[in-house]
């Protein structure tokens, strides 16, 4: 029985999975097998509200093994340690984070088709201090830690200890203007209105506590539709949120940023979401690389100088004969790349012709805190066709989600588990006040 071997269980990769499980696995045609370091999946999108605290993310999760058992796959915890591509093998720690890596814990999986899909890692642009002083919402953890330091900034600064006006703002800056950036930033000022009218800080949830985004580039949301980012950025303004663009970054200490040459900026808490570059782990397998270290892939993903190993999402350059550009690395795309995948490889497997993929742009949604949106859709043609904004606009957001939901659950378990996130909204009160 031949084997794929999917390393990487975010959406696309849980997604793909799932449908191979579905399609091959249940039915002995090939065995599948899910790699991936955490026992849980959580949709990605979600980590700027895990930030914010209105979204407790063990609500949220998804257990691998649990979606192994119900759509016939396998899944491996651990950590990939290499990929022999000659004999077709990889090797997998599984030990616990943090722990020696020996011969008990490797684990050799053999392959006949290698999927990629470890996503992205935050990119730091060589910026002196920002992996060691600012946090990013890369993962679980990081989001956590983001509201953590929040939430301790604001009790410090209510302290009667800080009785001057100045001394009593809790400044946060987030460095990237992108979809990441400024959701995170609309949540965060959402937050701190909350925890005040909560009495979990005293300070005015407004004056006292300064949000910047900061964005290199001459625009917010660089890469996205001009339109869609003057939405944004209207309502960005109605929030109290400062956006300052052609800023650029070059140093962060533990109470500062600098600006250009010398312009410093004094913070309490700093947020990087500048940008994503490919895992470092593909740079290690001998692949045709582009400059963010991601994995460059053939019209039908496969890697370049390799037809076993493929790779989609956040680690592939990716450039599909029906558009000019390579893909930004955006979760439709990643998404995209999965279903296509899904009917590619029994046909690969099988020896039978297989079509390019084709992406469709299906436009961009900006969540926005209480229950607001922003979104661009696309027309048929691919351009900017129009535009939708408030309840309706999150309504589609809330939509995509729950599409996911209802792909890896199948629609009586997608139900149930809406309804327990419709819970934990409601009993939670709308925010984490700890």
């Amino acid at each position: 029985m031949k084997t794929i071997v999917i390393v990487g269980g975010g959406a696309a990769g849980l997604q793909l999975a799932i449908d191979l499980g579905r399609a091959l696995g249940r039915k002995k045609r090939a065995r599948v097998v899910l790699v991936d370091r955490s026992p849980t999946h959580l949709w990605k999108p979600l980590l700027h509200e895990v930030a914010a605290g209105s979204v407790e993310p063990t609500v949220h999760h998804t257990s691998f093994a649990l979606q192994a058992e119900r759509n016939h796959f396998e899944f491996v915890q651990g950590e990939l340690v290499s990929v022999d591509r000659t004999s077709r093998v990889i090797t997998v720690a599984t030990g616990s984070a943090g722990e020696t890596t020996d011969a008990d814990s490797l684990h050799a999986i053999g392959y006949d088709k290698l999927v990629l899909a470890v996503g992205g890692v935050t990119q730091y642009f060589g910026v002196a201090g920002a992996r060691e002083h600012a946090l990013a919402l890369d993962s679980v953890s990081g989001a956590e830690l983001v509201r953590d330091r929040l939430h301790a900034a604001l009790r410090s600064k209510s302290l009667p200890a800080t009785p001057q006006a100045d001394a009593r703002k809790v400044r946060v800056a987030i460095v990237g203007a992108g979809a990441t950036g400024v959701q995170l930033a609309s949540q965060l000022r959402r937050t701190s209105r909350l925890l005040n009218q909560y009495g979990v800080h005293r300070l005015d949830p407004v004056h006292d506590v300064d949000i910047a985004v900061l964005e290199a580039a001459p625009t917010i949301l660089p890469g996205m539709d001009g339109g869609l980012a003057a939405r944004v950025s209207r309502r960005l303004a109605q929030q109290h949120i400062r956006v300052g663009t052609g800023q650029r970054v070059t140093s962060v200490t533990p109470d500062d940023l600098v600006l250009g040459a010398n312009e410093r900026l004094n913070v309490d808490l700093v947020v990087w979401a500048a940008g994503v570059v490919a895992s470092p782990l593909v740079a290690t397998l001998g692949l045709a690389l582009n400059e963010k270290g991601q994995a460059r892939v053939g019209p039908t993903l496969q890697s370049l100088g390799d037809d076993d190993v493929f790779a989609i999402g956040d680690c592939a350059s990716c450039r599909p004969t029906n558009v000019a550009r390579e893909l930004p690395t955006r979760a439709q795309v990643a998404f995209q790349q999965a279903l296509y995948l899904v009917e590619a490889l029994p046909r690969h497997l099988s020896s039978r012709p297989v079509l390019p993929f084709v992406y469709r742009d299906y436009g961009s949604l900006i969540s926005l805190a209480g229950g607001r949106a922003v979104g661009s859709l696309a027309t048929v043609k691919g351009s900017s066709g129009w535009y939708v904004e408030g309840k309706i606009a999150a309504l589609m957001h809330h939509a995509i989600y729950r599409r996911h939901i209802l792909s890896i659950n199948g629609w009586r378990r997608a139900l149930i588990v809406s309804l327990s996130h419709g819970l934990e909204r409601w009993l939670g009160a709308g925010t984490r006040l700890h």
